[in-house]
């Protein structure tokens, strides 16, 4: 069963020293440079290092609620930024169903080669076929890859960011075995938040029937758009909703995001699709740990969990 929900955002600053964000930070469009929110300036380096503690402290909450489940298993949702896949296949839907994933779990801003920081995490091959097999029978037209073989520009970094950076702060010795479950949310085809919900509640109806502590965790979001003409804005008041949703046990509410093309909706944004899976598989009321706007991270950083449940 799916007892335990986490989730958090995974921007690369959250994983970079404090003197780095300001890197991160300008690697915004040079066109936007200019037309930069005014509470940005007010992120100094004293403010940053607070930033950086408070991550540390959420990202040990969740944690914890993972050490005390003691799960079999941990699926990972969340995007592929032309990480595994690139404009060859970009499926909606993947799970991976191979014995291990490995990737880089420095960010491109620290300086450190990806063979130097590389990480391999297990693979619970047979939880994720039996999802798989599962998921066909329910109707999601679901695609499978059981070969570490990037096809990203950077194939020596490896798996998705949304899976290696926030791996070890969750796991620290890498030995519980993961499930992950890539989502399209930058490149159609894009699913919908509502497929995104349909998706989660299917997860944890297929994993109801299985004797397997299994949690699920959320990898991405919030607001952010770090490429695209709102990088370095953070779209507040949304973030605070979904995270109200998700705190008063609302959650179906968030079926209505993505149904409206907007540019707050488009880039980074698309990854709270992930959060909307964690969502609908855990459908008791969250417990919000922290929320940061960081312009310098370009990401509205959010961070939660479902509290554990006892089957009966």
């Amino acid at each position: 069963m799916i007892g335990l929900g986490l989730a958090s955002s995974h921007a690369p600053a959250m994983f970079c020293p404090p003197e780095l964000w300001p890197k991160v930070y300008d690697a915004i469009p040079d066109y936007m440079k200019d037309a930069q929110p005014h509470t940005a300036k007010l992120e100094t380096p004293d403010v940053i290092r607070g930033y950086v503690n408070r991550i540390e402290s959420a990202f040990e909450v969740l944690r914890r609620q993972l050490e005390a489940y003691r799960p079999d298993a941990v699926i990972f949702v969340g995007d592929d930024q032309e990480d595994m896949f690139d404009s060859r296949c970009n499926p909606a839907m993947c799970l991976f169903t191979g014995d291990e994933v490995w990737g880089s779990e420095a960010p491109f801003y620290v300086d450190q080669p990806p063979s130097a920081s590389r990480i391999h995490l297990p693979v619970h091959k047979e939880l994720s076929c039996h999802l798989l097999e599962e998921l066909l029978n329910e109707g999601f037209d679901i695609a499978s890859s059981s070969v570490m073989d990037p096809m990203g520009p950077h194939p020596e970094r490896g798996t998705s960011h949304m899976i290696v950076y926030p791996a070890r702060r969750l796991i620290p010795d890498l030995n519980v075995p993961i499930i992950p479950l890539y989502l399209n949310c930058y490149f159609p085809p894009l699913p919908t938040a509502a497929r995104c919900w349909q998706l989660g509640e299917s997860l944890a109806r297929i994993l109801s029937h299985r004797k397997e502590r299994v949690a699920i965790y959320a990898s991405g979001g919030l607001s952010h758009d770090p490429i695209g003409p709102r990088a370095g804005w953070i779209d507040t008041p949304m973030d605070h909703w979904i995270l109200d949703r998700i705190a008063t046990n609302r959650g179906k509410d968030l079926q209505h995001l993505f149904t409206v093309d907007s540019a707050t909706m488009r880039g980074g944004s698309g990854e709270i699709r992930a959060w909307i899976v964690a969502a609908a598989a855990c459908q008791w009321k969250a417990e919000v740990v922290d929320y940061i706007p960081a312009h310098h991270a370009k990401t509205g950083l959010g961070f939660a969990y479902w509290p554990q449940q006892v089957k009966e």
